[in-house]
């Protein structure tokens, strides 16, 4: 890094809020340490500094304090310099230190914001991660003005082809072109759009965003209360999707050449985003999409692995979160897919993530509690982003990439007994859910193949329902007291010669040996298992 790019600020219109900034990296990222003025102050940008350079102007804009730590009094004197030009907060490490008194008392007087980070964090990624931030919570993700005025002239063909108000959307609902065609068609929702650059948000438009995104061609929708029928096509590059297209429909409907000029437009569209995004957010979702195939089984690492960007033998983790309520609309995990991708990039840029329709997957180097800390800090960005409660499971480590098949299995199964112990963490690996996820991918393996039953305990079952004797309560309960008579006969509030006899009835009539201590197991497992609805099994990775 030369002089001019530590003192070059990066701006971005219009400005945010410190808090927005804190709100969405999380406190392992961003510690604030002391605010006198508050966190709602404006942030315009920031800049990279070495104290040993010349301030730059800071214009209400973060400085990210490079070359010193917290205790340093090469640290307090910066402080007020940088209050002096106009900065509302500075990033510094602690380096193994703790924030010098002398420091405090500058910022304070000086109303500037200290914010700590994490040593393992870059100073250029620290940097990139607050700007994308900043970028996300003001206009849409940065396009060159080239590729940007191409867009509007899209809409604005699309437009006059179809007869209504089109607009084009990137993944995150935020408007990135649309269509001022005189005369066309419009209503109340795609004024909303234009006015504030984003898509109000309605029930109904989850399920529509993820019909378009998982379809092919053109799909369409009709009237909806003051909603204009519309027609929709995705736009990808390749297999990866890049936004959408919106068309309201002419009065006539949508002609043969609407159609054909959506999807056509769809490809063009996809032309101008690809060109106006940074080549290292280009080279992250192609990395994400290696990640997917190998995911999903279709490439194989020994094929594609070098192109992850993992040194070949080093020691990775795979990290996976989900929406800790399954019946919560799969459209939400977009938006943890990306706070996931400026969380994990933070720490180690290496970190690969891949959204998928049930889950977001992050490939990490390292092991052990350094994973465990970015996957519990990443947490309460996850779950503002997405408005939800989420939960994350952690694999064992590898160093080779081609078990992470094998992991992506792994924290599968961690995330699918997570919700049946009501002890585990929110984030979890397969030591904390030890025994519910044995019992899970028992039920799991009985469901798959329900020939692994035992007979009897089939019939043990189907005698009850049709006699209701309760057979199957008292094996259960007889069990689960480890044998013992009377404790189970307590339960089951009858007399312990009534249980001998019940138990006597079900080894003669169903045939399960419950003096066999594995037949005991056997018997045991499948009608604790029966007690509760076993989860259906997981789709693989799309």
């Amino acid at each position: 890094m030369n002089l001019s790019d530590r003192t070059k600020i990066r701006r971005v219109s219009p400005p945010s809020t410190l808090r927005i900034v804190l709100d969405a990296l999380g406190p392992s990222v961003l510690h604030v340490h002391q605010a006198p003025l508050g966190l709602d102050v404006p942030v315009h940008g920031t800049a990279i500094h070495d104290p040993a350079d010349p301030m730059p102007d800071g214009q209400q804009s973060i400085l990210l304090l490079v070359g010193t730590h917290v205790g340093s009094a090469e640290a307090t004197s910066a402080v007020r310099d940088a209050a002096a030009h106009g900065f509302v907060a500075v990033v510094i490490k602690r380096r193994g230190g703790s924030v010098s008194t002398e420091l405090h008392a500058e910022a304070s007087t000086r109303g500037i914001a200290v914010l700590i980070t994490a040593d393992e964090i870059s100073w250029r990624q620290l940097d990139g991660l607050v700007a994308s931030v900043l970028g996300a919570a003001g206009m849409p993700p940065e396009i060159t003005s080239s590729s940007g005025e191409a867009l509007f002239a899209l809409a604005n063909a699309l437009g006059a082809i179809i007869g209504g108000s089109v607009a084009i959307e990137d993944l995150a609902q935020q408007v990135l072109a649309y269509s001022s065609v005189e005369g066309q068609r419009i209503d109340p929702l795609r004024e909303r759009g234009i006015l504030s650059r984003r898509v109000p948000e309605y029930p109904h438009h989850r399920a529509q965003y993820l019909h378009v995104l998982q379809g092919e061609g053109v799909t369409r929708f009709p009237a909806i209360a003051d909603e204009l029928p519309r027609a929709a096509v995705a736009i990808r590059a390749g297999d990866l999707p890049l936004g959408t297209i919106w068309a309201i429909e002419g009065e006539d409907g949508l002609r043969p050449d609407g159609e054909q000029g959506l999807l056509d437009g769809a490809r063009v569209a996809a032309l101008h985003i690809l060109q106006g995004q940074d080549i290292t957010e280009r080279e992250k979702h192609l990395r994400g999409e290696v990640l997917r195939a190998i995911l999903a089984g279709t490439r194989t690492a020994d094929d594609v692995g070098d192109r992850l960007g993992v040194p070949p033998g080093s020691e990775i983790s795979l990290i996976a979160f989900a929406l800790a309520d399954p019946g919560q609309h799969e459209m939400l995990l977009a938006r943890v897919g990306n706070a996931a991708s400026r969380y994990a990039v933070a720490y180690r840029a290496e970190a690969v993530t891949v959204t998928t329709l049930h889950g977001v997957y992050v490939l990490v180097p390292g092991s052990g509690a350094a994973v465990r800390r970015l996957a519990e800090g990443a947490l309460p960005s996850l779950r503002q982003a997405a408005g939800a409660a989420v939960r994350g499971a952690i694999s064992a480590p590898s160093c080779d990439l081609r078990d992470v098949p094998a992991l992506r299995r792994e924290v599968d199964a961690v995330l699918r007994a997570m919700p049946l112990d009501p002890q585990a963490p929110l984030v979890a690996t397969v030591a904390d859910v030890h025994t519910r996820l044995l019992l899970d991918l028992l039920a799991h393996e009985l469901a798959r193949d329900p020939r692994l039953r035992h007979p009897g305990v089939q019939q043990l079952h189907d005698h009850d329902r049709k006699h209701d004797a309760g057979y199957a309560a008292t094996v259960l309960a007889w069990l689960d007291a480890q044998s013992d008579i009377a404790t189970a006969a307590e339960r089951l509030n009858v007399h312990p010669n009534t249980l001998r006899y019940r138990l006597r009835r079900v080894q003669e009539r169903f045939g399960l040996d419950l003096s066999d201590p594995d037949s005991r197991l056997s018997a045991w497992l499948q009608l604790r298992l029966d007690v509760r609805d076993a989860p259906a099994p997981r789709s693989p990775v799309r």
